[in-house]
């Protein structure tokens, strides 16, 4: 490989794309700075730097940390975005998801737990946050006439 090409790609602003192909299997560990696209099988922790993108055929057994991602396939284990996580129609989730923002289409499914993060890092404790709840009056009577006044019974 001529590092020459990547050399000059990073020097001139531009982030590296990875991807793995459908029919590709990896047992093990996958960490990139840049941005990612998995067609194919892994069976361990993604660590991405970037955008991951899980495509219709991927498969993932294990967690996936990244800034965004966008999920097309199935993943059983942890999926934690620093952003904003899909789930697109086709997505399966198994697992515990920890994220910003959660973006989830009709047809996707997702069986598990969610946790959204607070936007202010030191807020740790949802208990401490104060909930408006809506105020509920009765409805004014609308006479103050008993009914049996003006009947014979």
């Amino acid at each position: 490989m001529d590092t020459r090409n990547v050399t000059d790609e990073i020097s001139m602003g531009g982030v590296l794309h990875n991807a793995l192909a459908f029919g590709t299997t990896v047992k093990g560990d996958v960490t990139t700075d840049g941005d990612f696209r998995l067609d194919g099988r892994i069976e361990g922790t993604i660590s991405c730097g970037g955008k991951i993108v899980i495509g219709p055929t991927a498969q993932v057994e294990g967690d996936i940390i990244s800034v965004n991602a966008e999920i097309l396939g199935s993943v059983v284990g942890s999926i934690t975005t620093s952003e904003v996580l899909v789930l697109k129609p086709t997505a399966v989730i198994k697992g515990i998801i920890t994220t910003k923002a959660l973006v989830v289409e009709p047809s996707a499914k997702f069986s598990g737990t969610c946790n959204m993060q607070l936007s202010d890092p030191d807020a740790d404790d949802l208990q401490d946050i104060e909930l408006a709840l809506p105020t509920i009056t009765p409805a004014p009577s609308v006479s103050s006439v008993p009914i049996s006044e003006g009947y014979t019974f």
